[in-house]
């Protein structure tokens, strides 16, 4: 198990804890490990509930918590199936959101509910939390779990739980912003840790809502980064464009390119970068006989001149001569 900054859920630090029973033994070890730093450093806040001891000594996983301030992003992956055997007694007012990514999760009776909840692969379901309710997972299980404080979505949710699916535009630029903060959260300082907490907190209201307001100064970083996302799984694709990811994200083009402005490169910039990033990796592959006319046309570049010229532009030889060199 690691730790980063250690610090309490209601400081200006951000920090994440993970437990991972690929590399730190399995079952009782690694859970009791987590959940051990959880109620060190967020059961003040948000107190976990009993596990069924199947889960503790059967845990067969990984999870990450990331946490900023009092705002916790919790991912779980597990080959075993979790579930709770007492909830407590606690009394709650926190928001919390449930993102299938594998597998499904089933909520017992969540409050305002009426009702089972279900959650599977590909939908989101959020709730206000008054008092902890019973789960159970699949054998195979992927979830990110949010937990979001009472005030600051209460008025949206309570009486009306929110359901829908997570390949949604504004589920994407949550789950964008998300994976951004994982892989940031380290090198954070307070005050980004705050503005990081409070771009969460907006694209939730947004996921709420199904729209943002696109001047709001979080919004953009986290559109920018859901615009990466969608064209790096479609770069092979021959309709991929800047007009044709704006539609799908349901913003303008003028409001995705805005996203852009404070970077490197433009989001046709990026999409050409990453192209020929694929096109270089596939010229070198193991026992590869592409030719560069057909890297041209798999990546959608106008000819073999434009894809060569392009190439040479970004690695300094052509195609062919990257392709033979050693590795």
């Amino acid at each position: 198990m690691s730790s980063g900054p250690r610090s309490p859920g209601t400081s200006g630090k951000a920090g994440t804890f993970t437990a991972d029973a690929d590399c730190t033994g399995s079952g009782r070890e690694t859970w009791e490990s987590f959940v051990d730093t959880w109620n060190d450093r967020m059961g003040g806040l948000y107190p976990l509930p009993e596990f069924s001891t199947s889960t503790v000594d059967g845990f067969q996983g990984t999870m990450r918590s990331v946490t900023l301030q009092d705002t916790a992003v919790n991912e779980l992956w597990a080959s075993s199936s979790v579930s709770t055997q007492a909830v407590g007694t606690h009394e709650h007012d926190h928001i919390r959101l449930y993102v299938g990514l594998r597998g499904a999760m089933t909520l017992q009776d969540p409050h305002d509910q009426g009702g089972d909840a279900h959650v599977s692969a590909g939908t989101y379901f959020m709730h206000h939390v008054v008092t902890e309710n019973h789960f159970h997972t699949t054998p195979e299980i992927g979830n990110r779990i949010f937990i979001f404080p009472g005030d600051a979505l209460r008025s949206l949710v309570t009486g009306k739980p929110r359901a829908g699916q997570a390949t949604s535009p504004a589920a994407q630029v949550l789950m964008a912003h998300t994976t951004m903060v994982q892989r940031t959260v380290s090198d954070l300082g307070p005050a980004a840790a705050h503005a990081s907490r409070n771009a969460l907190l907006e694209l939730a209201k947004g996921l709420v809502l199904d729209h943002f307001d696109d001047r709001e100064p979080t919004f953009t970083p986290a559109l920018a980064q859901a615009a990466k996302d969608l064209a790096d799984a479609r770069l092979a694709d021959a309709d991929l464009s800047p007009t044709a990811v704006a539609a799908h994200l349901h913003v303008s083009l003028r409001t995705l390119q805005r996203a852009f402005a404070s970077l490197d490169e433009s989001f046709s910039a990026y999409i050409r970068r990453r192209r020929l990033e694929e096109a270089a990796t596939a010229l070198t592959g193991p026992g590869s006989r592409l030719t560069v006319s057909e890297a041209a046309a798999r990546w959608h570049f106008t000819d073999s001149s434009h894809f060569i010229r392009a190439f040479k532009k970004q690695y300094q030889v052509t195609p062919a001569q990257f392709a033979r060199r050693p590795t």
